[in-house]
């Protein structure tokens, strides 16, 4: 299980089988199954839904409705919330968060 520490030093961990997220002292399980991860990709082309809903729908996916409906109180800073969506997407895809967020300014960048 890899665990990856979305606080301030924002390292992975590693563990057994199923990848986590640590937020704060708590660690969420991932859903990193294939299904989850083609859902994400129709969510994630969906023009019909606002950022703010296709966020929520993949912490739905990937975490839980619970843990969603959780880290969504926490109402964490924006820095964050938005690092929280490139752990979540390294947790899945077994790549590392800071470089698919690297990879995200380039490609903004671009366009």
């Amino acid at each position: 299980m890899r665990i990856i520490d979305t606080g301030i030093t924002k390292e992975i961990l590693t563990g057994d089988n199923c990848p986590q997220l640590k937020i704060g002292d708590k660690c969420y399980t991932v859903d990193n199954r294939q299904s989850t991860f083609d859902k994400i990709q129709e969510l994630q082309n969906n023009a019909e839904l606002t950022e703010k809903d296709r966020t929520k729908l993949i912490y739905e996916l990937s975490l839980g409705k619970d843990v969603a409906r959780e880290i969504e109180k926490m109402d964490l800073p924006v820095e964050n919330a938005i690092y929280l969506s490139y752990c979540i997407m390294g947790a899945i895809t077994g790549e590392d968060p800071k470089e698919l967020q690297k990879m995200a300014k380039e490609q903004a960048r671009k366009n």
